[in-house]
């Protein structure tokens, strides 16, 4: 499939998602953890980038790759979270996003190099993704990030 195909299929995939409702769970004082706060931030910014961007080239995109991503999301929200139909819809959209067209990190990221996934001379690096990428059905396997050496941990 094309990028700009399937860019077009999450466009629509995400229209009608209640992308406020994220906006705000990054400044509501309810939701305490920085964690959740910076991930909503994040991908909230993701959905904005989806409407914004227009493709400089289009490319070619294995269509196994993005059932792969599918189904791997489909496995972890069955795992970890039935029922939500909505973020894993979302989830799955801004995942195929960031892995294949834009080839961003699946998690928010800074140049920092203490944070967990951080950006430094034109690499995204992340702290976890040598253990979490052993995961069944991780979607480590699809994220640009380069696991960090040992003494990157420190």
């Amino acid at each position: 499939m094309k990028a700009s195909k399937l860019l077009k299929i999450i466009r629509k995939n995400l229209k009608d998602y209640p992308i406020d409702y994220l906006r705000n769970k990054a400044t509501d004082d309810r939701y305490r953890d920085p964690l959740v706060k910076q991930l909503a931030k994040y991908n909230s910014e993701v959905y904005d980038e989806i409407y914004s961007i227009e493709l400089e080239e289009d490319f070619q995109i294995d269509d196994d790759v993005i059932k792969n991503i599918q189904g791997d999301i489909g496995y972890y929200f069955d795992r970890y979270s039935p029922g939500d139909a909505e973020t894993r819809e979302f989830t799955k959209n801004i995942s195929l996003f960031l892995a294949l067209i834009v080839k961003k990190p699946l998690h928010p990221f800074s140049e920092n190099q203490k944070d967990d996934v951080y950006y430094f001379n034109g690499t995204y690096y992340c702290k976890g993704r040598v253990k979490y990428i052993l995961d069944k059905k991780s979607l480590c396997r699809y994220c640009v990030c380069k696991n960090v050496g040992f003494s990157g941990l420190f």
